[in-house]
């Protein structure tokens, strides 16, 4: 028989248990402020360990440097010195180059065709014009010529015999003594001193030669412009190349002025004059004028040299022909420089009279007549590089066209502040 579970009293229910107390989460622990990445290690620099060798080194850099700078510098006066004749004749090149391709540039913009067929009709007009001329003129002129070297012995004559008259002029021939001799009779020693001066002009070939250097450069030059030009560039460095073509362009508009000024001088000159002798009723007028339109390309001795043997030819007529002569001479000078030429070179830098003076005479004394007659070229390009490159560039002072001596702080002439 099965047996009953005994009886287990119920359990007892559980007394309600106390709310856990809650403690407030503790904060976290307060971060570091953040600090800058660590800067790389400062690596202290050591005085080099042999610094007598260090500056010794600086100073054979220097010393290198400078020898080098001295021998280019004499290389080039070198080559000034005795190649100069061969500069100036590429000078002279340079020039007609200049010519040929302004008057080309306007032909080809004037009638719009290509610049290599306006050149060519400008080179085909000038031979034209010089062939021409030379042969409408040879047979007036060359007569004329060998008129006069066979009357000019005889004006001499003349001059000496009034010169006798005179106790100055006596006195004069008597210090002159052999040299007013040979001058009279043109003899060897004359032929010898001429040739001296002349120099290149002594040889037909010689010239010949020069002339055809001339050409080719000329031409050549005119052909292809933008290549001499952009050689010349790439001479200088990258930031000073615009203001470097600023200046060749200046350096052409200033030899181009130049050139159009001597010829229009030298035909008002070889014009006027040959005029005026013929309406005073001089002999020779046409050949005297062609003298004095040549040898006016010399600027200050040019048309005294011109003088002379229009003088000598005057005074065959009379003392009063000689006076009037000069007169006219004198006249025409004078037109000539403060009328033809101030209106011709007005977009030319203006040559102070002092400085051209004493650039022919070192140009003569250097490289003869070829120096003598490019002498006012010459001087002008080396002022306008002074200007633009020194006075403008490096001292920061613009060039401005009037040249006033008014005293420091004085900004404007007292006529404009009395205005």
């Amino acid at each position: 028989m099965s047996q009953s579970p005994p009886n287990v009293p119920p359990p007892e229910p559980e007394p309600p248990r106390a709310p856990a107390e809650v403690t407030p989460p503790t904060p976290p622990p307060s971060q570091p402020p953040p600090q800058p990445p660590p800067s790389a290690p400062q690596i202290a620099v050591q005085a080099p360990l042999w610094p007598a060798r260090t500056e010794l080194w600086v100073f054979w850099l220097k010393l290198r440097l400078t020898i080098g700078v001295l021998v280019v510098l004499i290389a080039a006066g070198l080559m000034l010195w005795f190649q100069m004749e061969v500069l100036l004749l590429g000078f002279t090149g340079v020039l007609l180059a200049i010519f040929l391709f302004t008057v080309s540039d306007w032909v080809a913009r004037w009638t719009h065709v290509w610049y290599w067929l306006a050149l060519l009709v400008v080179c085909l007009v000038l031979l034209a014009a010089t062939t021409g001329g030379v042969w409408l003129l040879a047979d007036q002129i060359a007569p004329q010529i060998r008129t006069l070297r066979t009357q000019l012995p005889e004006a001499w004559q003349t001059v000496k015999s009034y010169m006798v008259q005179n106790p100055a002029g006596a006195w004069l021939l008597d210090q002159a003594g052999t040299g007013v001799e040979t001058l009279q009779d043109g003899t060897v020693q004359q032929r010898e001193v001429i040739s001296k001066g002349l120099g290149y002009l002594s040889s037909f070939g010689l010239v010949l030669a020069h002339a055809l250097v001339v050409l080719f450069v000329g031409l050549f030059g005119a052909i292809t412009p933008s290549l001499y030009v952009r050689g010349m560039l790439r001479l200088v460095p990258m930031r000073r190349r615009q203001r470097a073509r600023e200046v060749l362009q200046a350096l052409r508009r200033l030899l181009w002025w130049w050139i159009v000024g001597q010829l229009i001088a030298m035909v008002f000159i070889g014009v006027a004059t040959s005029v005026a002798l013929w309406v005073m009723g001089i002999p020779l007028a046409l050949a005297l004028g062609v003298i004095a339109a040549v040898l006016n390309f010399i600027p200050n001795f040019g048309p005294i040299l011109a003088t002379i043997p229009a003088g000598l030819v005057a005074l065959m007529q009379g003392p009063a022909a000689l006076v009037w002569v000069i007169i006219i001479y004198i006249i025409i000078q004078a037109v000539q420089n403060h009328v033809v030429m101030p209106v011709t070179m007005q977009a030319a830098v203006e040559l102070p009279a002092s400085i051209l003076m004493l650039a022919q005479v070192f140009m003569w004394y250097w490289a003869g007549l070829l120096g003598l007659a490019l002498s006012p070229a010459l001087a002008a390009v080396v002022i306008k590089l002074v200007q633009m490159l020194y006075l403008e560039d490096y001292l920061g002072d613009p060039m401005r066209r009037d040249w006033s001596f008014w005293p420091e702080g004085a900004e404007e002439s007292p006529e404009k502040g009395a205005g």
